[in-house]
């Protein structure tokens, strides 16, 4: 779930491959042209994907370690339900398809900043804690969660904000949108109900029956969660590079 953060991460890392501190190995580009920062976002992930890029902070992305996620919806409805999960590892973020970019101007407070793309497969797996109800029947479970999203598209869209430095433009994340959209989910939790096999088993098959009316119902937090994990990833490179610094001249 963690593919928004990094279709940004990588475009910044290609970007800014021109930098003195910067190995060569990366095309440039320049403003504006979304094709070469497509192009070359693809050579990052592909290369880097299970290695990462310290010297460029590009983390490691297969498979991401996410410490904690927390999902809670109190709204009124069939669902009910407050999910807490630690350790998981995301799995498929290598397989990134980066579709179109817009924007990437030259003037960061005019230009447009979006991303969009899709991902073969994301699986999560890790430990989950959840506490809540479907319908009438409470919901109690502490053990492994395994999440597939198949064929998610995302779309990205951020506005920046601009600090002059020594005559220098560095940005901060102001304004950050996030949208994903799974083609189908599956769910499988273990240790249900105190471990109650027939119960646990219903459950998953409920979950993953009416899937969509899951989603809907979770997604606005699964959106935020992400958007909070991209603003800070994204603050870290926006600290180190000048935004005149991400491209080659004209």
């Amino acid at each position: 779930m963690l593919l928004l953060q990094l279709c940004f991460v990588a475009l910044l890392v290609c970007l800014a491959s021109g930098a003195s501190s910067f190995p060569p190995d990366l095309q440039r580009c320049r403003i504006g042209d979304t094709k070469c920062i497509i192009n070359t976002a693809h050579y990052v992930v592909r290369k880097y994907a299970k290695t990462g890029y310290p010297a460029a902070g590009f983390p490691q992305v297969e498979p991401f370690l996410v410490k904690r996620f927390d999902i809670s919806d109190g709204r009124t409805g069939s669902l009910n339900l407050k999910l807490n999960f630690k350790d998981v590892n995301v799995e498929g973020l290598s397989g990134v398809q980066f579709d179109n970019a817009v924007g990437f101007g030259a003037d960061p407070g005019t230009s447009k900043f979006e991303m969009y793309g899709s991902i073969p497969k994301i699986v999560l797996r890790g430990k989950y804690t959840a506490d809540g109800r479907i319908l009438i029947l409470p919901i109690r479970g502490d053990g492994d969660a395994d999440i597939t999203l198949h064929s998610p598209k995302f779309s990205v869209k951020f506005k920046p904000g601009t600090q002059v430095r020594d005559g220098r433009t560095y940005l901060t994340v102001d304004k950050l949108k996030v949208l994903v959209e799974p083609q189908r989910m599956n769910i499988k939790l273990t240790n249900l109900f105190n471990g109650d096999q027939a119960l646990g088993a219903n459950l998953n098959q409920f979950l993953n029956e009416n899937w969509v009316e899951v989603w809907s119902e979770l997604q606005s937090s699964i959106h935020l969660a992400i958007a909070e994990i991209m603003k800070s990833i994204l603050s870290n490179l926006f600290k180190r590079f000048a935004y005149e610094d991400l491209y080659l001249e004209n």
